[in-house]
């Protein structure tokens, strides 16, 4: 009798938990409730799904834009700062593979190794990079079997990487360390984002600014003033959030492929 009063219990429980994952699973569809999911951890591809499917027009559902994996696909786009406001931004299919991979270098350059010499008469430094490292970076952007080795690769600014085929891997020696101070700067914000069937496009706005002549400018060419300069880039921010309709904006395009993730497609001015 105990043993058939136990089995009862256990069937009861049972039958209560499928309930409430029932009435869960129906509260979170019906809400809407988009899923953002790196799906990949090897490789941290992003792979976007939804609970529910677009409506038949496809208008899109919005995208949470303080979500991390709606960031990492911004951030992996719009490193090629000059390219994107100078020329109003690119189109993958249209980029040669030095400005493909230069465009990486803030996800390939902080994963660089460094050993400096041990010589004080010779001070040079020998720089580094996986070839392995830099495939998954490069296809986790813009898309699987699209890597191809190249002789050398640059940051754009003073590192140049050579292949080295006996290692496998893209290496430096020799005096290290370039920079300085730039009294022009570009302030970008996230502002929206928007899953459709195909693609995913976020959208920023962006306002320029000048150490030199203390002042904001609506565009890279500085010919239209906004004002003073402001204290902070979190007043950037909020300015850029109160006046995004009258601001230069960027769309930033990544399509769907077959795999379930989404590749880098393009950048462009969609409103001067």
């Amino acid at each position: 009798m105990e043993n058939k009063k136990s089995r009862g219990v256990i069937i009861f429980i049972i039958f209560l938990i499928l309930c409430i994952a029932g009435l869960v699973s129906y509260i979170l569809i019906d809400k809407d409730i988009i899923k953002l999911s790196n799906s990949n951890k090897e490789n941290n591809q992003i792979n976007i799904t939804e609970d529910k499917q677009e409506a038949e027009d496809d208008k899109g559902i919005s995208i949470d834009i303080t979500n991390e994996n709606v960031i990492t696909l911004y951030n992996n786009a719009h490193q090629s700062k000059t390219q994107i406001y100078k020329e109003g931004g690119y189109k993958v299919s249209e980029m040669s593979e030095e400005d493909k991979f230069t465009l990486l270098a803030t996800q390939w350059h902080p994963l660089m190794e460094q050993k400096s010499s041990s010589n004080p008469d010779n001070p040079n430094w020998t720089l580094y990079l996986d070839e392995d490292t830099l495939k998954n970076i490069y296809e986790r952007t813009f898309g699987p079997n699209t890597y191809h080795q190249v002789n050398q690769i640059t940051d754009g600014v003073c590192t140049t990487l050579t292949y080295d085929a006996t290692q496998k891997r893209y290496s430096y020696v020799g005096k290290y360390g370039c920079g300085g101070y730039s009294a022009f700067s570009a302030h970008e914000k996230i502002i929206k984002a928007t899953k459709y069937s195909d693609r995913i496009e976020i959208i920023s706005a962006v306002v320029y600014s000048d150490a030199m002549s203390d002042q904001m400018y609506k565009d890279y060419n500085k010919t239209t003033s906004l004002g003073g300069l402001l204290p902070d880039e979190n007043s950037y921010d909020k300015y850029i959030e109160d006046n995004k309709d009258n601001l230069e904006q960027y769309t930033y395009t990544y399509t769907l492929n077959k795999d379930g993730f989404y590749y880098l497609d393009s950048v462009k001015r969609t409103k001067s």
